[in-house]
């Protein structure tokens, strides 16, 4: 079960509300209430109708953005936090337009979070309980982990056997980043990433990499890119022009375990590989 939540301004200057560590939640002087907005957000599948047979074909489907919803109750101590002043401070956190960042922990899961922007912030000041009601758009409807997986590894040849098996423990598929530096040997003409059967799927890509240029591939949706860096210079080469388009895909994790692998035809390469578990509720 949840067990803490954090909210980050998008202000440097925001002001904080220290809690005394042998002070109980009911007394605390900000409680949240409530939160919604948390359960998998609901799809929006796609179909269209056949002209002459019962049913529909599916189309395609997609999951918009997740809007989290927190109830606040305000309880003044009266010295020095009074209703204005506990309304103002999380104003500070909470004002609509400005991003906010939401980090949540949990006992039986790792810290996530995500990022949103404020819809609204609104507060029954006449009432006997004042609550503050705040909406959150996030764009992107999924938890990410707060740190990240890093793995290192070697590569292999094409026939050998040797893989790493990535465990993904997160609940959505996931893209990756992956970085092929030389270590010995002969300089490489192909690079390839692999995950699981490569019968079913591969990314292969015409490059290489040397005592001057590393090899980098991000498969993370909306930020893909497969490029040489000099590491002299600093100048990335864009290697999209060069990827072995017939049967490539950018390779993603699904939930579980996954066989993992860099092949490539020529010398002995050091590879890293990091990704975020992500989730779609909590």
């Amino acid at each position: 079960m949840l067990t803490e939540v954090k909210a980050y301004s998008s202000w440097l200057s925001a002001p904080t509300l220290p809690l005394s560590d042998t002070g109980r939640a009911e007394t605390d002087l900000v409680q949240v209430r409530n939160i919604a907005g948390l359960d998998p957000v609901k799809a929006s599948v796609n179909t269209s109708p056949y002209g002459s047979v019962d049913g529909e074909s599916f189309i395609g489907s997609s999951v918009p953005k997740r809007n989290i919803v927190l109830t606040v109750g305000l309880r003044p101590d009266w010295n020095d936090w009074t209703y204005e002043g506990l309304r103002r401070l999380l104003y500070s956190y909470f004002m609509p337009k400005r991003p906010v960042q939401l980090v949540f922990y949990s006992d039986d899961m790792i810290p996530v979070q995500i990022r949103g922007v404020v819809e609204s912030a609104e507060i029954n000041q006449f009432s006997k309980d004042p609550e503050f009601v705040i909406s959150v758009i996030c764009p992107d409807p999924y938890f990410t982990a707060l740190e990240p997986k890093v793995i290192t590894g070697q590569s292999i040849r094409e026939t050998d056997e040797t893989v790493a098996v990535i465990d993904n423990d997160g609940s959505i598929e996931i893209g990756m980043h992956v970085m092929v530096t030389q270590v010995s040997g002969a300089t490489p003409t192909n690079i390839r990433v692999q995950i699981g059967d490569q019968e079913i799927s591969y990314f292969s890509v015409v490059a290489t990499v040397d005592p001057t240029n590393y090899f980098e591939m991000n498969s993370i949706p909306t930020r893909k890119f497969v490029q040489n860096v000099n590491m002299s210079t600093g100048v990335i080469t864009s290697l999209l022009s060069k990827v072995v388009r017939e049967g490539s895909e950018w390779p993603i994790f699904p939930p579980g375990e996954n066989d993992f692998s860099v092949i490539t035809d020529a010398g002995v390469q050091d590879w890293e590989l990091t990704y975020f578990e992500r989730f779609g509720g909590l």
